[in-house]
């Protein structure tokens, strides 16, 4: 019985396989991609950004400017306060597949 499960799920697993590749391919392809909208580019680069500069520092630096242009979306944060030392975070991501492009820190 074990063996027929075994050789069932080896049988089909291309099937299973082909299916998903079909998916994410069509997800890619749809009109504004996998990054349709300005609050999910600004989930992606607090994902990014937070294990790299902090959560605290990233959202110090609220509100975020964003903007898309040719297929990729910039998430830059608020410069600082005048007079105060530091600069702002930068992430560029592709709009289609949520590819991270650019990281960057103003100093």
């Amino acid at each position: 019985m074990r063996r027929s499960i075994c050789y069932l799920m080896i049988a089909t697993a291309p099937l299973f396989s082909a299916s998903f590749a079909q998916n994410a391919s069509e997800l890619l392809e749809r009109k504004g991609g996998l990054v349709r909208d300005k609050e999910t580019a600004i989930r992606i680069g607090e994902a990014i950004l937070f294990p790299i500069y902090g959560e605290k520092n990233i959202r110090a630096q609220q509100p975020y400017r964003v903007s898309l242009k040719d297929g990729k979306w910039t998430v830059d944060g608020a410069p600082p306060p005048r007079g105060f030392a530091g600069g702002s975070f930068h992430v560029v991501i592709l709009q289609r597949d949520a590819r991270v492009l650019e990281i960057g820190h103003d100093v």
